[in-house]
């Protein structure tokens, strides 16, 4: 069973896909984002330049991105260029990690987006297809959920059901993984092995889920527990808990040194590594939302600084929500809170 949690209020929103109970995707931010560098999004863009076999565009909004497709096509483009593309992957906060986009056609014209911007409601569930599969979707709006999914977004270090833990960190050139067994009360009457074979397999079943949701991808670097593994079985739990996605995963044979290897594509920002002023205007906003819910004749003040001021001034200004006329917007330039008077 899939269910979509989502919220949406003053322009901006959230949202968490939950399957079976647990987490799989969260999205955050604009409810209808303008940008041409969103995952998904059609445009109409110029091919910028060439650099060491590279080709670099310039988007409708002035954003790079790294042109790809099939190699036969790109060479014969030239600079100046315009292409239809569509964003596979996201750009990633610094010039080094830019969007990268798929050529699509040769087009005529100004660089500009070719469709409307899909809702955040409408990105999500394009993900569940792109990543999960087919199947109904179940609406819903339960905040607590939605809270559960962005946490374990930020944080997707957790314990294995056999009693292990498995800790995921973010490099510069790849995604690290460790897993770690812990002799517990529940795998006292257990081998040393067998404990480890348990905590390894639940580790590298429930590892697609947790990179999907944090929106964690390249070269990923599993640490198994001992050097012995069966690689069929190893293998058969990644790809099915990659569901839709597995076709598109680069698997290599465990390495000597008891490690597993692959490749995942980048697609959408991992919610840590995106610093984009509207997400952290969002929490504020959604505090504001939570205080009014205790008594609606209270009046909210927001005091944040500038540049949350700034994202969240004119999306208030322009709603029609009713808790609208009780925020009073307040800068400060010390540390930020958000209260009731």
């Amino acid at each position: 069973m899939i269910t979509l949690h989502y919220e949406s209020r003053f322009g901006l929103a959230r949202g968490a896909v939950y399957k079976d109970g647990l987490p799989q995707l969260y999205a955050e931010g604009l409810e209808h984002d303008p940008s041409v560098g969103v995952l998904g999004t059609r445009s109409v863009a110029r091919l910028k330049k060439r650099a060491g076999g590279m080709l670099f565009l310039a988007l409708a909004g002035g954003e790079d991105a790294v042109l790809e497709g099939p190699q036969a096509v790109l060479d014969k483009l030239t600079e100046g260029a315009a292409v239809e593309v569509e964003i596979t992957a996201e750009n990633r906060g610094d010039s080094y990690k830019l969007a990268r986009a798929r050529f699509q056609a040769l087009a005529d014209g100004a660089p500009r987006r070719l469709l409307p911007a899909l809702s955040l409601k409408d990105r999500l569930l394009a993900q569940v297809h792109h990543l999960i599969g087919d199947g109904p979707v179940t609406m819903a709006c339960d905040r607590e959920a939605i809270k559960a999914a962005y946490d374990h977004a930020l944080d997707p270090n957790d314990f294995l059901s056999p009693g292990g833990f498995m800790s995921i960190e973010p490099t510069n050139a790849l995604i690290a993984c460790d897993v770690d067994s812990s002799q517990g009360e529940s795998s006292l009457a257990a081998t040393p092995r067998t404990v480890a074979k348990a905590c390894n397999e639940a580790a590298v079943g429930d590892l697609p889920r947790r990179l999907r949701l944090s929106g964690y991808a390249g070269l990923v670097v599993v640490d198994l527990i001992g050097k012995r593994h069966d690689f069929d079985k190893l293998k058969a739990l990644l790809l099915k808990g990659f569901a839709a996605e597995a076709p598109r995963i680069v698997l290599a044979p465990i390495g000597k040194f008891g490690t597993l290897e692959f490749i995942r594509p980048w697609g959408a920002c991992p919610l840590g590594e995106d610093y984009a002023m509207d997400r952290k205007a969002l929490h504020w906003l959604y505090k504001a939302v939570e205080l009014s819910e205790q008594d609606h004749s209270r009046i909210i003040v927001m005091r944040l600084r500038a540049d949350d001021i700034a994202v969240l001034k004119p999306l208030i200004a322009a709603s029609l929500d009713p808790l609208a006329p009780m925020l009073r917007l307040e800068t400060t330039t010390t540390k930020p809170e958000v209260f009731a008077l």
